[in-house]
Formats: C-alpha cells, sequence, structure tokens
C-alpha cells in the first residue's frame, strides 16, 4: 500500500509540475474602434408678430447645447433677411454666427440673444466687419425688449 500511495504521490507532482501550454490571444492589428456618439436634436421654435414686424426663429438644439437653426426678420420698411444660425446655447445665452440673404446678397453677423422664460430677447453692441463677417467689439450688450420672441408652434 505504501508504495501505491507513493507512486500516486509521484504521478500527482508530475502532473502539477507539468506546464499548462497558455493560449494567448494575438492582438488585432490597425483595428480601428469607432465610436458612434448620439446627439439628441429638440427643435424649439420663437416668434414675434405686431403690426407689420415679423421675426421668425426655428432651433435645433443638441444635448451638448450646439444650436443650428433658422432666423428671418421682416420688420416694416426696413429690408427682409433670413438665413441660417449656428452657435452654442450657455446658460441662458445665445450666441451665434447669422448667415443671412438680404436684398440679394449673402452677408455674415454675430448674433446674441438672452433667453427669458417665455422665450428670447436679442441683444445688440458695437461691432465692425472683419474678415467679411461682423463681429462684436465689446460685449456691453443692449436688450431690444422691442421684440420678445415667444415659444410658438413650429411651421
Amino acid at each position: 500500500m505504501r508504495s501505491s500511495i507513493f507512486k500516486l504521490s509521484i504521478l500527482l507532482l508530475a502532473m502539477a509540475s507539468c506546464k499548462k501550454e497558455e493560449t494567448k490571444e494575438k492582438p488585432v492589428e490597425n483595428k480601428k474602434v469607432v465610436e458612434e456618439v448620439v446627439h439628441t436634436k429638440k427643435i424649439e421654435c420663437f416668434g414675434y408678430s405686431k403690426n407689420r414686424d415679423t421675426i421668425y426663429m426655428a432651433l435645433h438644439i443638441t444635448d451638448d447645447s450646439l444650436v443650428e437653426g433658422n432666423l428671418s426678420y421682416s420688420l416694416y420698411e426696413k429690408d427682409q433677411n433670413k438665413g441660417e444660425l449656428r452657435g452654442r446655447l450657455s446658460n441662458d445665452s445665445l450666441f451665434a454666427d447669422y448667415s443671412f440673404e438680404s436684398e440679394g446678397k449673402t452677408s455674415v453677423r454675430e448674433v446674441f440673444f438672452v433667453r427669458t422664460d417665455s422665450g428670447f430677447v436679442e441683444g445688440f453692441t458695437n461691432s465692425e466687419e472683419r474678415n467679411s463677417k461682423f463681429v462684436f467689439t465689446d460685449k456691453n450688450f443692449k436688450l431690444n425688449n422691442s421684440f420678445p420672441l415667444k415659444r410658438m408652434d413650429c411651421r
């Protein structure tokens, strides 16, 4: 019996000392991982219409506060213009570039709006033309409460 236990012990030691071959997965070379970033967009529309003045703004706001949309002004005895907005909404401030057409000419200017409980109010300050774009030269904005843009159904 001792000899059986001895042989069994030797066999177990031999098996334990055998090195098991490990399989390693080869790394995949030049594999590109593409992350799909999904941004949700919400569409909000705002407008002003009184007497012969009309302003309409439709905004597509992504979850990271990027804004794209349309803006049109039709103010009595002034040139009508309409175009596209691209910018960012930060807290209650919307800063964007407004690319628009008026009298057959395309122009770009910075615009600024402040979000209110009921919509937006546009702010104005000094600006100048730089590289074919009108840009703000200071941050002393005056709000134009004469044309408050109220939330409305989108057209």
